[in-house]
């Protein structure tokens, strides 16, 4: 693994998010590795790593048909080290069709090689509640 360098890696996680926000998933896609993984950690219908490029862009749209569109993830704190990863302080919400809700502060821990993301690890605030909401 290349480490990155800190302005780099968070630069690379950033347009991350922005692609989510405009829900423009080749941007998302063009930032990860064709291999990388996302671990979603949480017992519930979207939880479990997900492995390759493919399987990450399926979470996601998942997350956004169960939301209709309203599925946000706004990045409050970029905390990047000088050996490539970016742990990230999130605020992520959505409402369901039949008006569930959830607000949840995350903890997202980025590692890339070179420029593009390796590795997702997403820790969940409110573990009960997230379930509840993706049930």
């Amino acid at each position: 693994m290349t480490a990155t360098t800190s302005p780099q890696a968070t630069d690379t996680v950033r347009a991350g998010f922005d692609a989510v926000a405009a829900k423009d998933l080749a941007a998302f896609a063009a930032v990860f590795h064709p291999d990388a993984t996302w671990n979603h950690r949480n017992d519930d219908r979207l939880g479990g790593i997900h492995a390759g490029v493919d399987a990450i862009l399926a979470f996601l749209r998942d997350s956004i048909q169960l939301t209709q569109g309203t599925l946000s993830a706004i990045p409050h704190v970029f905390m990047p080290d000088e050996s490539g990863h970016v742990a990230v302080l999130t605020q992520v919400s959505g409402t369901r069709p039949d008006g569930r809700t959830f607000d949840d502060t995350q903890v997202v821990l980025f590692t890339l090689d070179g420029d593009r993301i390796r590795s997702v690890d997403q820790f969940i605030g409110n573990p009960a509640a997230v379930t509840a909401f993706w049930a």
